[in-house]
């Protein structure tokens, strides 16, 4: 977990990894939570060292898109290679990276 600062707005970022996905999840969970009991800030998700994700990383990341939403809190997804795009956005995943996707 990084804190950055882009464009005047704190955000928490976690990054999702083959190798150690589930415990890259329960960090996903934990930032989330973290950024939800603050009130400030936004969560990104770098994606870019998944080769295709699971069920789970899709699951997960639509939990956090969701629980973000509620609080009014910004999510994105960033770094999805161009194979998994198409399948991110049809589920509901805002991407970022100004077009890099």
């Amino acid at each position: 977990m990084t804190a950055i600062d882009e464009s005047a707005t704190y955000a928490r970022s976690t990054t999702l990894r083959e190798a150690s996905l589930t415990q890259d999840l329960l960090g996903l969970r934990s930032t989330v939570a973290d950024v939800l009991l603050s009130h400030a800030g936004r969560v990104v998700v770098d994606v870019s060292d998944l080769d295709r994700p699971s069920s789970s990383a899709v699951a997960a990341l639509l939990w956090a898109k969701r629980s973000c939403a509620r609080a009014g809190v910004e999510f994105e997804v960033r770094g999805a290679r161009t194979s998994n795009r198409d399948v991110l956005r049809r589920c509901g995943l805002r991407l970022g990276d100004g077009g890099r996707q």
